[in-house]
């Protein structure tokens, strides 16, 4: 018998991005879970690119903020390439902001559900739903008479733009372990 693990793409990307919500909110290791999300977000950036490019999110952040694809890419991606490469820069040094990691966990999962979507997959998991809930009343702009998802987020929440963070991810994390 073999301990192999057989999975495709999608599955390698829910599974690092659900470890990587899970140590978020736990207030885990930043730089374990940037390298978690920012793997399963180049995989689910291809996947939605190939799938559905009118559906990617990253083509419209990059749309919305003026940003040609390389622009966005190596602003996106700085802190993914600095944790997995040191050719042509061994000495530099990063300053990681977790509310980076989260603002890509976010694309991802919301390029996640577009893929769900077109593969009629059904639904997003309980993890990923909770983290895009979560985020959107961290950091939207407006929640107020909003609608859906920012009326669930509300809901599900409360309005917490403006909170601590320790707060914040309290907050993530007491849903996840309601709704598990």
């Amino acid at each position: 018998m073999t301990d192999t693990i057989r999975l495709g793409k999608l599955e390698a990307a829910r599974r690092q991005l659900s470890a990587a919500i899970r140590i978020i909110f736990q207030g885990g290791d930043p730089v374990v879970a940037h390298t978690l999300v920012g793997a399963a977000s180049n995989i689910l950036t291809d996947l939605v690119e190939q799938e559905v490019p009118h559906k990617s999110w990253d083509a419209f952040a990059q749309s919305a903020n003026s940003l040609t694809p390389k622009a966005y890419f190596n602003l996106m991606r700085d802190a993914q390439n600095f944790l997995k490469h040191a050719k042509g820069d061994p000495d530099r040094e990063l300053e990681l902001n977790p509310t980076d990691t989260e603002s890509l966990a976010f694309f991802a999962v919301m390029n996640l559900g577009e893929i769900l979507n077109h593969r009629k997959l059904g639904q997003l998991s309980m993890e990923e739903s909770v983290f895009q809930l979560w985020h959107i009343a961290c950091y939207a702009p407006e929640l107020e008479g909003a609608d859906d998802p920012f009326k669930s987020a509300l809901e599900v929440f409360g309005d917490l733009r403006g909170r601590a963070r320790v707060e914040q991810l309290s907050a993530g994390k007491r849903a996840l372990e309601e709704h598990a």
